[in-house]
Order: structure tokens, then C-alpha cells, then sequence
């Protein structure tokens, strides 16, 4: 996995920060039975009490927003009745987030394979 340099904002630099609708993002990259309730209820307790979130992660391939991090969150402002969400959008394709899980997995994969290992 490639490094990110940010800016002084938190936000990578081929990245913009705006809140974004969220009828405008496909939510279809992760099935909703993943969504775990009780990480979605904590998520709506700090919504509520306005706390600090992050900014969910969305690829825009020029045409779609694709959420990539933040299903948990989304649901969250969706149970909220809440019409934006602060995006991070950076361009990419669903192509290449499919890429970046599969890399994530087989990271995953070898760590649990080789617990003694530091990882570098």
C-alpha cells in the first residue's frame, strides 16, 4: 500500500473535501448484511451530539461517486434522515478499488499467516 502525503487540511493531494449528497454515491461495493448495528448506532449517538467524524472515502470515476470507506457511517446519517455526508473524493474507478481490497486482503492474509513477523 502506497503512502499518502496530505495536506494541511488531513486531505490527500489529488483529493478535494466537500460535503456531498448522498443519493449521489453508489453504495453497492459493500453488501448492506456487512453492516454491523451496533457500529452503526454508535455512529448515529455521535452524529447527534455533532462529535467529530471523518470524512467517509468516495472514488469518482467521472461519471459515479463510489463510497470505498464509510458504509457504517453513511448508514448512520442515511437513519438520521440526513441528506450530505463530508466526502474525501479522490479519482479512481471501481476496477481499482476492487484491486486495492483484494492487495488489503492478501496483506491480511499473510499477517495472520505469519503472527511473529514485524510487519515493515
Amino acid at each position: 500500500m502506497r503512502s499518502r502525503t496530505l495536506n494541511p487540511s488531513g486531505v490527500g493531494p489529488d483529493s478535494r473535501l466537500r460535503r456531498l449528497r448522498i443519493e449521489r454515491i453508489c453504495l453497492d461495493f459493500q453488501p448492506r448484511e456487512n453492516l454491523m448495528d451496533e457500529c452503526v448506532a454508535e455512529y448515529v449517538d455521535r452524529m447527534r451530539h455533532r462529535a467529530k467524524i471523518d470524512a467517509v472515502l468516495v472514488c469518482y470515476d467521472g461519471d459515479n461517486y463510489l463510497l470505498k470507506d464509510g458504509f457504517h457511517r453513511v448508514e448512520a446519517a442515511l437513519r438520521l434522515c440526513r441528506k450530505t455526508i463530508l466526502a474525501e473524493i479522490t479519482p479512481g474507478t471501481r476496477s481499482e478499488m476492487a484491486a486495492e481490497w483484494q492487495r488489503l486482503l492478501a496483506a491480511v492474509k499473510t499477517d495472520l499467516a505469519n503472527p511473529a513477523k514485524p510487519r515493515v
